[in-house]
C-alpha cells in the first residue's frame, strides 16, 4: 500500500495550518523543524513560518489602525477596503502554497535520482580498488 502521507500533502498541512492559526502552525510546522529529517519540509515549513510572521504583523497593525479610527477619525470604510485586499492576499498566498506543493511533486524527484545514483556509486568499490593495497588506487 502506498504511504497516504505522501511529501506533498505533508507541504499542504503546512501551508493549511498556517493560513488557519499560528497555534495550529507551531504545532504541525515546529513538529516539522525540530523532528523531521526530511530538509525539503523543513524548507517549507521554514518559509510558511515567514508568511505566518508577516500576516501576523500586518493583523497587528490593521487592529491598532481600526482602535484608532473607533476613537476618532471616520476611517471605516478606508478600513473595510484595506481589510478585504488583506484577506484576499492571504488567502492568495496560503492557497497558491498548497497548490504548488500538491502538484509541483515531479521536479524534485527528478532532481533527486540523479543524486542517489551518484550516492550508490561512491559507495560501491570498482574491482580495481578492490585488489589494490590500502593507500593505492
Amino acid at each position: 500500500m502506498k504511504e497516504l502521507w505522501t511529501q506533498r500533502w505533508k507541504k499542504a498541512l503546512i501551508w493549511l495550518s498556517g493560513y488557519l492559526s499560528f497555534i495550529a502552525y507551531a504545532l504541525v510546522g515546529g513538529y516539522v523543524i525540530f523532528k523531521s529529517e526530511d530538509k525539503a519540509l523543513q524548507r517549507t515549513a521554514k518559509r510558511v513560518f515567514v508568511i505566518t510572521l508577516i500576516f501576523a504583523a500586518v493583523d497587528a497593525f490593521m487592529l491598532i489602525l481600526s482602535n484608532i479610527s473607533a476613537v476618532g477619525a471616520n476611517m471605516g470604510m478606508a478600513l473595510a477596503w484595506i481589510r478585504l485586499f488583506i484577506n484576499l492576499a492571504q488567502i492568495g498566498i496560503y492557497a497558491t502554497g498548497i497548490l504548488l506543493s500538491l502538484f509541483s511533486g515531479g521536479a524534485e524527484k527528478a532532481a533527486e535520482k540523479p543524486q542517489e545514483k551518484e550516492e550508490a556509486a561512491d559507495e560501491t568499490p570498482s574491482a580495481s580498488e578492490e585488489g589494490a593495497a590500502p593507500g593505492q588506487k
